[in-house]
């Protein structure tokens, strides 16, 4: 029988009258505003006949030997059939409905033997006249999460009851539909999930088509799997012939090994993501410089491929160019006067033109003190305009970390003595072997210590300390100064930041330092980095990956 079956004329009677008759009130459960949420989000209601239904309540009608049997579903204000056998409509009010006693205790089967005995039903109007209900049995169907939707029951014309057989079999046959109705639900939130995944993959797929940097997604061998149309044009090339190629072919052989370096801790899990400044090379043969921004995606224990994020900065490049080429044209002009200075400089002080009243060479001594700093800054200056134009030389080789910070130390042991300062120097490794440039790491390390006796307190000690973190080796350089001041901390990398950082930059230095200083170690593959505490000292540290 059709759940599309109009109601018949003695049904729609019935649920005319329903109101005046002598109905007993039908109990509501505890959890009725839950149930009906529950209700709604299987979005069953008023939908079309299915055969799964249909065959359930063919079994029960023909298990119970019953003339009639339905799946009832209790809303708010009626009880709706999803499927029926034996009698016409598709719904009553909910006042008149047997199961909606039913689902006030979900965890029974209802059983009415003879609704004319019972004072719930006796002046029912279903029991009084067509289709003249004798005979009842409900078995709720329970959620999974404890609410009674509605039934699955059983109704005969004459007074009976179910053996024990008969009930277990109504129960299973419940639990069959509720089973279809959870189906049901999980199709419908899957096929929304798909709907909405389609639809969220079509706002990727448009924002990483026309995204105004370059996206791609990269094996782990370097092959670029999947490239947008600013990369294309950033890099010259159309898209079928860049994905043939691989990102080290078209990278610029002086930035390969820094970036290779990267790519091997990211996939060692040293590091979730890395940026750097690389120069790409365009298919007409010049350098594109760009800023490079990378991830990768794993499943499970297998790296499946980097995002790479990847913007032109070519035009900021040519500016710094501008700017540094300016900075260096004024360095090169002051080198020669400030050496010709320092020189006169030593030669007074040396006696040359006869011993120096004491206030004459206390001015000579500060005009030397005052030429050195310049002559520190002019060659800083110089450095840094190397770096930003990719002409500061490297030269790898295989160095022993250890040799290199008792070399530094020993160098700048005069120098912490006019602070009165001592260098400590203590090592936990019988070797600390690197692949770099043993030159800048020297220049690193003179940075860090020098920059550590400045800020150390008369007799004071530096402890400089090499250990092994778990795939790379670490240099500490600790003072036990002021500490570096909570407002100054994020910009302490920043070129020329000591100049804002007056309560310390009384000892001197050109504020371009620590600048460099890190320049040299990200091009290394590590990573400079520190750790302070106001009135207790500063920890300033660089990290290298091992040969």
């Amino acid at each position: 029988m059709s759940s599309e079956t109009p109601i018949s004329p003695g049904l729609e009677a019935h649920t005319v009258v329903a109101s005046g008759a002598g109905v007993s009130p039908v109990p509501i459960p505890p959890n009725e505003p839950s149930r009906l949420l529950a209700l709604q989000s299987y979005e069953i209601m008023d939908s079309g006949q299915e055969l799964r239904y249909d065959d359930i309540t063919l079994l029960a009608s023909r298990i119970c030997h019953t003339p009639m049997a339905l799946i009832t579903l209790i809303g708010e204000d009626r009880q709706w059939f999803k499927s029926k056998i034996g009698l016409d409509g598709a719904e009553t009010p909910r006042e008149l409905a047997f199961c909606a006693h039913a689902i006030v205790e979900p965890d029974r089967v209802l059983t009415v033997p003879d609704a004319q005995l019972d004072d719930r039903f006796a002046s029912n109007p279903f029991v009084t006249g067509d289709p003249y209900v004798r005979f009842y049995a409900g078995a709720p169907l329970v959620s999974t999460d404890g609410h009674a939707l509605g039934t699955l029951c059983v109704i005969d014309r004459k007074p009976r009851e179910l053996d024990q057989g008969q009930r277990e079999a109504l129960l299973a046959l419940s639990r069959q539909v509720m089973a279809l109705m959870e189906e049901r639900r999980t199709s419908a939130a899957l096929r929304g999930a798909m709907q909405a995944l389609t639809r969220s993959e079509a706002l990727f797929r448009e924002a990483y088509e026309n995204a105004p940097i370059g996206i791609a997604l990269v094996s782990p061998e370097g092959e670029w799997l999947r490239v947008n149309q600013s990369l294309c044009d950033m890099l010259g090339y159309p898209a079928a012939e860049l994905t043939r190629t691989t990102f080290q072919a078209i990278t610029h052989p002086e930035d390969l090994e820094s970036d290779l370096i990267l790519v091997r801790r990211m996939l060692a899990r040293e590091i979730r993501t890395y940026q750097m400044e690389k120069r790409y090379l365009h298919r007409t043969g010049h350098a594109v410089w760009a800023h490079l921004c990378v991830s990768l995606v794993w499943d499970r224990e297998r790296p499946l491929y980097f995002i790479s994020q990847i913007q032109d900065i070519s035009e900021r490049k040519n500016i710094e160019r501008g700017k540094a080429e300016f900075l260096t044209m004024v360095s090169h002009e002051l080198r020669t006067p400030v050496t010709a200075l320092r020189g006169a400089m030593g030669i007074l002080a040396a006696g040359a033109a006869g011993e120096l009243p004491p206030k004459a060479q206390a001015l000579t001594a500060l005009a030397d003190r005052n030429a050195d700093r310049l002559h520190r800054l002019v060659n800083d200056i110089l450095d840094i305009e190397k770096i930003e134009s990719g002409a500061f030389a490297y030269r790898r080789s295989d160095v022993d970390l250890n040799h290199l910070v008792t070399q530094a130390a020993v160098e700048l042991r005069p120098y912490a003595e006019q602070y009165q300062v001592q260098i400590e120097v203590r090592s936990d490794l019988p070797r600390a072997f690197l692949h770099a440039d043993a030159d800048r790491l020297m220049q690193v390390l003179a940075n860090l210590i020098s920059n550590a006796v400045k800020h150390s307190p008369a007799g004071g000690t530096i402890e400089v300390h090499v250990t092994r973190t778990s795939d790379s080796i670490r240099v500490n350089v600790t003072d036990h100064g002021d500490g570096i001041p909570e407002e100054f901390r994020p910009h302490i990398f920043e070129k020329f930041a000591q100049a804002n950082w007056t309560a310390t930059n009384r000892k001197g230095g050109s504020g371009l330092g620590l600048n460099i200083s890190r320049a040299i170690i990200q091009h290394h593959g590590g990573v400079l980095a520190f750790t302070t505490a106001l009135g207790v000292g500063s920890t300033f540290y660089f990290e290298l990956p091992v040969l």
